[in-house]
């Protein structure tokens, strides 16, 4: 019974989802209509991983739902032939065909790390498939656009049955712990992705702004660009002096090396980015954009910090570490959602990419009329950068943990803060490498 509520209750919502999201957004061009109900669904799938992740859902479940009964054991089971009863535990057993202990309950399964590593498996799975089905799309006239553009109710059905199908894979052949890993590399990657995004953003903000100061010749605009360059490097070396202050003590080398590694890529950057070498060949680079990539480097240190297993070194009212979603950590995750959606539909025009690598589009400017999105986009990038995006969002609901470990240090991992430090100083060295390529690489390529 529970199965089929749930697989109803699933498709109801599915079908809610996909036409309220059609009809909402038939105003929207068909370039970024798809990507904002991708973006839905995305959103959708996170709140209730979200759900699945909090710690003692479970015990709520068992007191409001009424098909949460305790599973029996496997005598129990042989003793009380109900076929329906038998089917259910045997759907919720993971499909191993035996059940677990007799405190376990069908709930249990819906809940925890195992039960995130399912919803987000199905999900990421879904945006691979559909991205190469893609792959190779030139023109908005490939009959495979349709799929791109439409049917949505089949699509949250499609989603919701592989995530129903991710119930049956079985818990105990270590594949949730190989999915881990892919987990990690993936989530690792978009990072780095992400940061591509923010190089692109703050270039295109201070390209934008001067560009408007110099033909309308007026201070506002150098005032702002004043204003939010102090500004950000003020949160930069503030963010830093407190972690300092709240994160180091007499046996926290580990934690004084990461937030001093990272304090000098902090005030070397926007100093190399004003070198008159540097400005010579790349005179739109300024210390905007090295203060937006100062800022995010002190939010990368600050996260992993939080995620640090060495209790000792935090502040007290983190360093005991939590077993409930607390306020801070609910923020979070609400701000990571938001960057990965919003890099996600940005990072998906190929034409973001082209200013990082610096690909000249200069031939392109001819193209117009409906096939303009054939010479900006690879239509499978969206694909797989949201597939990125829900490995990264997975491995942040389960905070980067095996997917049967338990909540006894909620937000607490030794992967967690590796894997964030070493792409805060890989996003630095990219950082670099934006500033010094025009210089070394000018006479091969054009970085204008």
């Amino acid at each position: 019974m529970g199965a089929c509520l749930s697989i109803c209750g699933l498709g109801q919502l599915a079908c809610c989802a996909g036409s309220t999201a059609c009809s909402l957004l038939s105003c929207c061009s068909a370039f970024n209509s798809p990507r904002i109900l991708y973006s839905l669904m995305l959103i959708l799938v996170t709140i209730t991983g979200w759900i699945m992740g909090i710690p003692n859902v479970s015990n709520w479940l068992k007191n409001w739902v009424p098909w949460c009964w305790h599973k029996p054991s496997i005598t129990e089971t042989i003793t009380n032939l109900n076929p329906v009863k038998i089917a259910t535990e045997t759907f919720f057993s993971n499909g191993s065909g035996q059940v677990s202990n007799g405190t376990s309950t069908i709930c249990d399964e819906f809940t925890g790390y195992v039960a995130v590593y399912r919803l987000m498996f199905a999900t990421t799975l879904f945006f691979v498939v559909f991205g190469f089905i893609m792959i190779k799309v030139k023109s908005s006239r490939d009959p495979r656009v349709q799929l791109h553009n439409g049917l949505w109710l089949i699509k949250y059905l499609i989603l919701v049955g592989g995530i129903v199908g991710a119930f049956y894979i079985p818990a105990s052949n270590g594949f949730y712990e190989v999915w881990k890993y892919f987990g990690l590399v993936g989530a690792f990657l978009f990072l780095l992705i992400q940061f591509f995004f923010i190089i692109t953003f703050a270039d295109d903000w201070a390209i934008s702004w001067v560009s408007k100061m110099e033909e309308e010749d007026s201070n506002g605009y150098y005032f702002s660009l004043l204003f939010f360059t102090f500004i950000n490097f003020v949160l930069t070396f503030t963010a830093f002096v407190l972690f300092y202050v709240y994160y180091t003590g007499t046996a926290c080398g580990i934690h004084k090396f990461f937030i001093s590694i990272n304090l000098v890529l902090s005030v070397a950057l926007p100093v190399i980015s004003i070198l008159p070498k540097i400005q010579e060949h790349q005179p739109s680079s300024g210390l905007l954009q090295s203060s937006v990539v100062s800022i995010y480097l002190a939010y990368l240190t600050w996260s992993a910090l939080n995620n640090s297993p060495y209790t000792d070194c935090k502040p007290t009212i983190l360093g005991g570490g939590s077993t409930s979603l607390d306020t801070q950590s609910f923020i979070s995750l609400v701000i990571c959602l938001a960057c990965v959606l919003y890099s996600s539909m940005r990072l998906s025009s190929r034409s973001n990419f082209e200013k990082i690598q610096g690909v000249s589009s200069l031939g392109n400017d001819d193209s117009s009329g409906t096939d303009d999105e054939e010479d900006r986009s690879n239509w499978s990038y969206s694909y797989f950068i949201f597939a990125l995006g829900t490995l990264y969002l997975m491995m942040t609901l389960t905070n980067w943990y095996t997917p049967t470990e338990s909540y006894k240090h909620f937000g607490e991992s030794t992967s967690s803060l590796w894997i964030k430090m070493s792409s805060s100083w890989i996003c630095a060295l990219l950082y670099l490498w934006t500033l010094l390529a025009p210089i070394l690489l000018g006479e091969w390529r054009d970085f204008s």
